[in-house]
């Protein structure tokens, strides 16, 4: 006996977890007892698996699924030689071998066995002591056991006939063998006589199935043992009572026919079962005789499903292993059972599937309405039938947002580790879950995918970016094409109208699939499966699939139009009607928007003409379904929720006029029934019929203010609500009205689309809705309304957000001069102007300015609003912020100190509002070298953030930022490196490598390298942070100063102390100007020049300056903080330098004793 198992070199790599045993019944076999013929459509011809042969192989066999199938004769020489194979009766008839061929496949984890012994001699089989008895081969099988099949996993028995009493004599007789079995299938299997038949006539009933003979003289030589038999079912049925495995019972509904003495059931219903509580056993039948039930030529077969699927059931629960036939498939829609033709393309997607082998992806071009999706959605389906491990999913790729909502779905849908975290970013963890091999094949559709620069531009959603605009925004940040895996394992099926995009995501133009119209023959068997028709129409029906050019989508919704009006309607009265309404729609459709959906002058745009003779049909049948969709094509043609349709319409109205849309297939649900679709130029189609008919700008009017009623409070809270809006938001703003209340409400709409884009750090989207909201005011309501001037001021904001300062300013100063003329200098939104004014100047460094108009804001707050008033509260923050920038710490401690407080006991700990102060009061805590309470604050800061915010907001990244300064001013500095990195990798991607903050990032990496003597990168940082900020900031603001010091301190570090030198003096002269001759920084500069010119040897000069840096630290910063220490000990060092011992050593004492104290 031999065996060829290595299940775990399975195709596909699966790791086997279980094993699967089949053991055949009297004169069974190994192969031929679970081998039935395949249907008649099987081309293969292979055995047919008769139980009457006399060879048959003996022992253990294992089963292997290979990638491609083949004839099942050739499949079973390769796994267990030509012995193991019956010998066929008809060669020309194909079988299925169903535990190789479906079973093997469905449950991949587990390595399949069939067993094998000889059961052609019946003498002595049912006797107590014969070479050929029961008990004999249960003791073969369970030395087999122990010895062939992997020891350490669980075994599962599918069992037939007399095979079921051989596996419980095993079971029974091997404590390893009952230890490790967890589930028995019995298939007809007798377990005990009764009174109706006692265990001689099941012996005789099996003896003349087996040898398929029905002579009485059988029953005369048979002996049968009793007591053997009965000792076999009691002992197992006590160790089945135990409950450790279970036990399901199928039995036999049907009598052998055709053979005397056999009309009734081989093994009747009280035999085949072993009578146990339901809770140990589950019994049910088959509909099938004793022979057939073990036989099945296709997964559809009812007893198939039966017994996969308890194995399914063992392997999921009791294992609790996933299938690999579970794959997930994520088709947000349903198979078309009408489907036809087309099989030419799908043929050549499996084609260059298999020629691309490295990478491969195909696309779907053509123009919209042949049939794109229909072929990919078919496909899809297919492959599920060939391939049900392979894992499926559907993306609509028509935007970014649409993106990566497809890739949170599947995050989700695989309950991927981290999903959860807003720190977490989905696109990541669901590309390196679909690049590792491990998981498995995969299939993704990319659906409409007419835009390159979803994928090779910006990945942030804004209002009518252009292609130059959108790959200049791609450059600071990462594509969303680089999270599409380039794997072998993986296929990716990209449907789109536009050549260029689908050859660029593809990556050659061999990838590209041109579908076409349907030939003559597939278009008249598509309207066939729609308006059945006999040869009298055939010519009105070959007619009418050209006048529709033969596209698919025209067809379908011509024979749903034809359908609905069955009793009125024909083909031929339909043709007529598209003819008589032809020159009435060619007018129509030469209007200038529709330009860009003509395919050439002679089609005459058939597909939209279909779709408006459907429209009236529609209106005038059901107004209602008519209104609805009307409002429907207003919005984005993808993902339009049901409760912004619905409104205040009652549920059963609104479904009733959804069915008719559903049922002409105008619209479509997506995943859930709680989104509709509609393809594009059925939208289009929509509204210029709308238009024809002088109720466009009614149905603007009704989107608007349905939009605008809809979107939420503008709260942290209710953002993914938002987002959901944001491309019906997009598609509004498009649409032209006069009515000044519509144009009211769109700017208002725009404005909250600028709030949560802004608030999630998408600020150039949020830029391009702050225009749009700008510009319908200003035409609306004047450049002077105060409407307009929050548009200006909330424009502005974001313009400072990017770092675009002067053009911030000026807007602010708009804002401010305007609010002040038309609502006075006390007013809230005046007020509002001052306080954005301040923060933009303060941003430009221009501090005196900024300091005195965030008094005036929080003076005139605080009369207006109240000292507790959130404006109140960030106006104070505000305030403390440009105090802290001028040195003056005590003052701006307390500003944060009130605006934490009051942010807490308003808004609550954890809003972003609250963190910003945190956030505050610890940086201005660090400035007066509190740095444990600094560090306290930034950890609880950056905590927070990434919590409300994500791993990869702006304000999160200044938290990162802030944190890794004070662990820097600690002296922990790979931590504070690991911080600084992080920050300035998420700067860069989210606001680009010349932003402001961007370059903060930069010095901050670079002063933190030069700490850990990495001066070489830490030169090249604060060579780029300074000639950054020159060109952003100027070359005097205060951080181009501060990079000035910073880039002459690592330039000194390494001994370039004229380039060094000139650089300190530099920052000196330029901090004395724009911050005063006792500023911190300015301070910091004097002790930087000192140090350098010391280690020239200009001791006389260095110590003037040491001595003017000591005194000014002592006065603003106090004599305990690490910076006036610090300059004890240079002042002390260059006394040394120049032999003034005595008041060297005086200075020593004092270092010691400050420095104990700081520490304390």
């Amino acid at each position: 006996m031999t065996t060829d198992c290595a299940c775990a070199h399975v195709a596909g790599q699966v790791l086997k977890v279980c094993s699967i045993v089949f053991v055949h019944g009297l004169r069974g076999h190994p192969k031929g007892t679970w081998t039935a013929a395949a249907p008649a459509a099987a081309a293969a011809p292979a055995s047919n698996g008769s139980d009457n042969t006399t060879k048959k192989p003996r022992g253990l066999k294992s089963l292997f699924k290979r990638r491609t199938a083949a004839p099942l004769s050739t499949t079973v020489d390769q796994v267990q030689g030509p012995s193991t194979c019956p010998p066929s009766s008809s060669p020309s008839q194909a079988t299925v071998f169903w535990p190789e061929e479906y079973l093997a496949a469905d449950i991949s984890q587990a390595c399949v066995w069939t067993y094998g012994y000889n059961a052609d001699v019946i003498g002595g089989l049912f006797q107590a002591n014969n070479n050929n008895s029961i008990s004999q081969h249960g003791r073969d099988l369970s030395v087999r056991l122990e010895r062939e099949v992997d020891n350490e996993k669980p075994i599962a028995f599918v069992v037939h006939s007399l095979g079921g009493i051989i596996l419980k004599d095993a079971i029974r007789r091997s404590e390893m063998v009952r230890n490790r079995t967890k589930l028995v299938i019995f298939l007809g299997t007798p377990h005990r006589g009764s009174t109706y038949a006692g265990w001689g006539q099941i012996a005789s009933n099996l003896a003349r199935l087996a040898l398929q003979d029905s002579n009485k003289r059988l029953l005369e030589t048979l002996e049968v043992n009793n007591e053997v038999l009965d000792n076999i079912h009691e002992e197992f049925k006590t160790i089945a009572s135990e409950g450790t495995l279970k036990i399901h019972t199928f039995q036999e509904s049907r009598g052998i026919t055709g053979m005397k003495g056999l009309n009734e059931k081989v093994v009747d219903d009280f035999s085949s079962k072993l009578d146990l509580p339901r809770a140990l056993e589950t019994v049910e039948s088959i509909d099938a005789n004793h022979m057939q039930m073990a036989r099945y030529s296709s997964r559809d077969d009812e007893g198939y499903r039966a017994i996969s699927g308890v194995l399914k059931a063992f392997v999921r629960q009791e294992l609790a292993v996933p299938l690999a036939s579970d794959a997930m498939f994520i088709v947000p829609f349903a198979r078309d059972d009408l489907f036809v033709g087309r099989e030419d393309i799908i043929a050549r997607i499996s084609e260059r599937r298999v020629a691309a082998s490295l990478h491969p992806r195909v696309a779907l071009v053509g123009l919209g309405g042949v049939g794109k999706s229909q072929i990919a959605i078919e496909y899809a389906y297919r492959l599920q039938e060939t391939e049900p491990h392979v894992f499926v999913v559907w993306i609509h790729a028509s935007s970014p947002t649409r993106f990566r909502q497809g890739y949170r779905d599947i995050a989700h849908r695989l309950s991927l580790p981290g999903r959860e975290d807003p720190k977490v970013d989905a696109l990541q963890i669901v590309y390196a879950w679909l690049s590792d091999k491990r998981n498995g094949r995969w299939l993704m559709i990319l659906d409409n995918v007419d835009d390159d620069a979803v994928f090779f531009g910006s990945d942030q959603d804004g209002i009518s970016t252009s292609a130059v605009e959108a790959n200049h925004a791609a450059d600071n940040g990462r594509p969303l094409e680089s999270f599409l895996p380039q794997t072998a394992h993986g296929l990716i099926l990209v449907t789109s109208r536009n050549t260029i995009a689908a050859t660029n995501l593809v990556g050659r133009p061999s990838g590209l699939v041109e579908v076409e119209p349907m030939g003559e023959k597939d278009a008249l068997q598509l309207l066939q499966t729609r308006v059945p028709f006999g040869d009298v129409s055939r010519a009105e029906a070959k007619a009418l699939v050209h006048k529709l050019e033969c596209i698919p989508l025209a067809i379908t919704h011509a024979g749903s139009y034809i359908q609905t009006r069955a009793l009125t309607t024909t083909i031929a009265s339909y043709l007529d009607l598209f003819r008589e309404s032809e020159a009435n729609q060619v007018h129509l459709l030469s209007k200038n928007e529709l330009k860009d959906i003509r395919r050439d002058h002679s089609i005459r745009h058939a597909v939209i003409v279909t779709w408006q003779i459907s429209f009236q049909h529609i209106q005038a049948t059901k107004p209602q379904a008519a209104n609805l969709f009307a409002l429907m094509s207003m919005f984005d043609k993808q993902g339009i929720p049901r409760w912004l349709l619905q409104g205040t319409t009652c549920q059963l109205d609104f479904d009733d006029a959804l069915a008719t849309l559903l049922g002409f297939s105008f619209v479509r649900m997506e995943t859930g029934e709680q989104a509709l679709a509609m393809h594009r130029l059925v939208q289009l189609s929509m509204r210029q019929w709308l238009e024809a008919k002088s109720e466009l700008s009614k149905w603007v009017k009704e989107s608007i203010l349905a939009l605008h009623s809809a979107l939420p409070s503008e709260d942290y809270e209710t953002w993914e609500q938002c987002r959901v809006l944001l491309p019906h938001l997009k598609e509004i703003l498009s649409h032209r009205t006069e009515d000044k209340e519509d144009l009211r409400k769109q700017a208002g709409s725009a404005d909250s689309a600028r709030w949560y884009l802004s608030r999630g750090g998408e600020y150039t989207a949020a830029e391009g809705f702050s225009r749009s909201s700008l510009d319908i005011r200003e035409k609306a309501l004047g450049r002077e309304h105060p409407a307009t001037l929050t548009s200006v001021n909330n424009l502005g904001w974001v313009l400072e957000r990017q770092g675009k300062y002067d053009k911030a300013e000026a807007m602010h100063r708009r804002a401010l001069e305007g609010s002040e003329k038309a609502l006075g200098r006390e007013h809230p939104y005046t007020l509002t102007s001052v306080n954005n004014l301040g923060l933009v100047l303060e941003r430009q460094g221009k501090y005196e300015e900024a300091e005195a108009l965030q008094r005036r804001a929080l003076k005139g707050y605080e009369k207006s609003l109240g000292r507790e008033h959130s404006d109140t509260l960030t106006c104070a923050s505000n305030l403390g912020s440009v105090l802290e920038r001028q040195g003056e710490y005590d003052e701006a401690e307390a500003m944060h100190r009130r605006a934490l407080e009051g942010s807490e006991k308003a808004l609550g700990r954890e809003h972003p509002d609250t963190l910003t102060s945190v956030n505050n009061l610890g940086w201005v805590l660090e400035r007066q070298g509190k740095y444990e309470e600094a560090e306290a604050m930034h950890r609880r800061a950056l905590e927070g953030s990434e919590q409300a915010l994500g791993r990869e907001h702006p304000y999160t990244l200044t938290s990162v930022n802030n944190l890794g300064s004070v662990l820097e001013r600690q002296g922990k500095y790979d931590k504070a490196e690991a911080l600084q990195r992080r920050a300035l990798q998420g700067r860069e991607k989210a606001l680009g490598r010349e932003h402001p903050d961007t370059l903060t990032s930069v010095n901050n990496l670079g002063s933190v390298l030069e700490r850990q003597g990495k001066y070489e990168e830490a030169e090249a940082l604060q060579r780029r942070a300074l000639q950054g900020r020159e060109k952003a900031l100027g070359r005097e603001h205060p951080a181009t100063l501060t990079s000035t010091s910073n880039h002459g301190s690592v330039l000194g570090r390494q001994g370039k102390y004229d380039e060094a030198e000139a650089l300190h003096r530099r920052a000196l002269q330029g901090r004395e100007k724009a911050l005063g001759r006792q500023h911190p920084d300015t301070l910091t500069s004097v002790s930087q020049l000192g140090l350098v010119l010391e280690r020239q040897g200009k001791y006389e000069e260095a110590e003037t300056l040491d001595r003017r840096a000591l005194q000014g630290r002592e006065k603003a910063l106090g004599r305990q903080h690490p910076d006036t220490l610090t300059s004890v000990s240079q002042l002390g060092l260059v006394l040394e330098r120049q032999g003034k011992y005595e008041e060297a050593d005086a200075l020593h004492p004092r270092d010691l004793k400050d420095s104990k104290e700081a520490l304390d």
